[in-house]
């Protein structure tokens, strides 16, 4: 197996240092040591954090956002209305196949884009701008497979449901009971059936709990 290049090597650095402790903590010094180069290398490569972690981003965000595409076209091409699971399978199945592939880089990439979600430092129109496999195609089709939920309701229930998936494929935490997390193709089929009967949970009055 050919060695990873230098620019390689400072970003799957770059990945583990952001994911476990986030942006704000790990310095481009930090990096350099970290991947045992000299203090100038990551600055050639990469110039700003900001460049840097672009890249992070760009290393895999093309393909899964492609895969996310195919996905829903199929689903807002056909006549009839998709089901609750099928949309939300479109939202995991690109990372739960990533995995699969990738099992170790899939999950480090994860886990720096749940950590950079979690800590608010997620570009929020970084996909959505350059790819139309953006969570923005979600809503409608939602709104087709339930349409007796209030859009509002949909929304938050999305914002919800990426915060799930991601923590859980990024393998923070094991299931209960279990060593580890579970193989990726299963933890997608759970995270299928929770999400899915969290979407299609009757609306309860708030009032009712007072």
């Amino acid at each position: 197996m050919p060695r990873p290049s230098t620019r390689e090597k400072l970003l799957d650095c770059a990945e583990s240092l952001f994911a476990e402790q986030g942006l704000a903590r790990v310095s481009l010094r930090t990096i350099n040591a970290e991947a045992g180069l000299s203090p100038a290398a990551l600055h050639y490569h990469f110039k700003t954090k900001e460049a840097l972690v672009e890249a992070l981003l760009e290393r895999r965000m093309p393909a899964l956002m492609e895969r996310r595409r195919e996905l829903l076209d199929r689903l807002e091409t056909r006549n009839e209305a998709p089901t609750t699971r099928e949309v939300l399978g479109a939202l995991i199945r690109p990372l739960a196949e990533l995995l699969s592939k990738e099992t170790d880089a899939g999950q480090r990439y994860i886990r720096l884009i749940y950590r950079l979600q979690a800590d608010g430092d997620l570009y929020s129109l970084f996909a959505r701008d350059r790819y139309s496999g953006g969570v923005d195609r979600f809503i409608p089709l939602l709104r087709r497979a339930l349409p007796e939920t209030p859009t509002a309701m949909l929304q938050l229930r999305l914002e919800w449901a990426i915060h799930l998936m991601l923590r859980s494929l990024a393998g923070i935490e094991a299931l209960p009971g279990a060593d580890r997390p579970p193989h990726e193709g299963a933890l997608a089929t759970l995270l299928l059936d929770f999400l899915t009967g969290g979407f299609e949970a009757s609306l309860s009055d708030p009032k009712a709990s007072d």
